[in-house]
């Protein structure tokens, strides 16, 4: 099984791609795929990050692909610009994502929305069989990429990882909601 088929077994069949010409000549393009992990949601995704290696803060080299879930169909455009930069990114500094980290979110993306940055977690709404794919040639993690608000942040800041973890956890389809209420 290549990584394709393992996104597919947990994703569906992807019903959309999208491609730009400057991740093109770097083999990277984004996959859309419809109810999925929830169904009234989608899912975008990378197809070719996991063919750069990127390096962890410890300088172990891993391979990752992006996703982003969401439900409100208007939100391609914001959802594959941030894809788009967050790829560029790793793409140009060779640095994996890790888990748990956050950076501010771009001025241009989700400006109707009151998030102020994107969070880096392990896609937990999905089976936990696709945390990792574990292929002849290399290892894959996916990434999943979460908004979060102000006070999110704040959180944690105060209480750590871990603890904001255990709130993420908690909810059942809510990160999916781009117009949801803050979690604390």
């Amino acid at each position: 099984m290549n990584y394709l088929e393992h996104l597919e077994s947990h994703c569906g069949e992807f019903t959309n791609q999208f491609e730009t010409d400057d991740l093109l000549e770097q083999a990277v393009q984004f996959l859309q795929f419809n109810d999925s992990p929830t169904t009234d949601s989608y899912t975008i995704s990378t197809l070719g990050l996991h063919w750069h290696t990127l390096q962890n803060e410890d300088g172990i080299q891993t391979h990752q692909e992006l996703l982003l879930s969401f439900k409100q169909k208007r939100s391609y455009e914001d959802v594959l610009e941030l894809l788009w930069q967050l790829t560029t990114h790793a793409l140009e500094t060779h640095h994996a994502f890790k888990f748990g980290e956050y950076f501010e979110l771009p001025p241009n993306v989700f400006k109707r929305l009151n998030f102020s940055a994107i969070y880096v977690a392990t896609p937990f709404y999905f089976d936990e069989s696709f945390h990792v794919y574990e292929g002849d040639e290399q290892t894959v993690v996916p990434v999943w990429f979460i908004p979060i608000f102000p006070s999110e942040e704040a959180f944690i800041e105060a209480n750590g990882v871990e603890r904001f973890n255990e709130v993420l956890y908690k909810t059942d389809d809510a990160l999916l909601d781009l117009k949801r209420k803050p979690l604390v």
